[in-house]
């Protein structure tokens, strides 16, 4: 046994040791890219690299972020790629690596600035398409930004927040432990994001082990089982009626995304008891036929509506809880003292929301940022650069 556990042990070892090598190498290649002579730029790429976009372009885009951004200082791992931070502003890019350990794939985003004001960056948001929403609060009192803050609206999973502010306080309010054990069920196998909806019936598993994953991992099976064990009514105790009721992942996949758009039509036209009544009926069903495409479907009508604000307060009361603290986003937790995190994503919905405190001394800031398009999905790469740019005028230079 105790061999076994050292060969697990060695494996899990050289699978982090070669992916930090991996990041490790990625980023000294783009480092490359903004202080090697043009004339060496060439060996950098491969060949079929070379062959989709002439050398020529290359050195083109390359001259064109210098020349705005000036000398390039550091850079930044993040879930979506890297942030290259340059003495005028940053860039977001994402880079990949051949076996001969030569650019195979490479994409630069739009630039910011550093000294564009928190109101230029509002601005900027303003003008994206759709509606939203930005709440900036310092230490849980002092409100920075306010713009829309206010207006609930879809947010995606980032309303699993609030069930982990309802599990934390039942778990100070009663006899319930984090080791209390739930059997993985049939009723609440939701679909991925997440991994638990692949195991098997029956299957014990944590208080603790289902938020660290509904968290982390996005996970809607874990989501959906901590949502029966705390129940509807705790959790719509402190919700407005365009909640009522609050849904489960799966019930919202049937609703929204499922062929049974019959069943979505009665839902929308019904009263709050006969839409519990209809969610009964359909807490059997399997889901089949359901495909999430990539159009926004009655985020208007069918979501889980919170409003910045309501994210911020949330995330600011479970500053000290693990979960958040696993998947940092966009930021990288080296560089701060607490960084947590929870994102919503599906077709005309985006959120972000963050908790971010430099040092043990620095002002704590809570950062929430909603954007919904009824009509057309929503440009994301565009909206984590602006994001990206909110966190470093908000927090990186206090």
């Amino acid at each position: 046994m105790k061999t076994y556990l050292t060969i697990i042990l060695v494996i899990i070892f050289l699978i982090v040791s070669f992916s930090v090598l991996a990041g490790s190498f990625e980023e000294e290649i783009l480092k490359k890219l903004f202080i090697f002579q043009k004339s060496q730029l060439r060996y950098l790429f491969s060949k079929s690299f070379l062959q989709q976009v002439s050398f020529e372009e290359i050195v083109s885009v390359i001259d064109q972020y210098s020349t705005k951004l000036g000398d390039i200082k550091s850079i930044e791992k993040n879930e979506d790629g890297y942030l290259l931070i340059f003495e005028k502003g940053s860039v977001p890019a994402r880079i990949e690596i051949n076996e001969a350990n030569m650019i195979s794939s490479l994409w630069f985003g739009n630039y910011s600035l550093v000294n564009d004001s928190l109101s230029d960056i509002v601005e900027k948001f303003r003008n994206l398409s759709g509606d939203v929403s930005i709440s900036v609060i310092k230490n849980n009192s002092e409100k920075i930004i306010t713009y829309n803050d206010q207006q609930k609206m879809a947010v995606g999973s980032a309303f699993k927040l609030h069930i982990l502010k309802v599990l934390y306080q039942e778990i100070a309010n009663t006899e319930k432990n984090w080791h209390d054990i739930i059997e993985l069920n049939e009723k609440n196998r939701s679909l991925p994001f997440g991994i638990i909806q692949n195991w098997p019936e029956g299957t014990p598993v944590t208080l603790k082990t289902l938020s660290i994953l509904m968290i982390s991992q996005n996970d809607n099976t874990a989501s959906d089982h901590l949502f029966d064990y705390l129940g509807h009514k705790k959790l719509e105790a402190e919700f407005s009626e365009e909640n009522i009721p609050f849904l489960k992942t799966r019930e919202l996949f049937i609703l929204k995304f499922s062929d049974k758009k019959e069943i979505r039509e009665q839902y929308l036209n019904s009263s709050v008891e006969e839409k519990r009544k209809i969610l009964k009926e359909i807490s059997s069903e399997k889901l089949k036929n359901v495909e999430i495409g990539d159009k926004p479907v009655s985020i208007d009508k069918l979501e889980w509506f919170l409003s910045t604000e309501e994210l911020a307060r949330i995330i600011f009361e479970l500053k000290d809880a693990e979960e958040i603290k696993i998947n940092s986003g966009l930021v990288q937790k080296k560089n701060y003292y607490l960084a947590g995190y929870k994102n919503g994503l599906e077709p005309g919905v985006l959120n972000f929301t963050y908790i971010l405190q430099k040092t043990p001394e620095s002002e704590i800031y809570t950062i929430s940022v909603t954007v919904n398009n009824k009509n057309r999905n929503i440009n994301k790469e565009k909206v984590v650069q602006l994001v990206s740019q909110l966190i470093d005028s908000v927090v990186k230079n206090q």
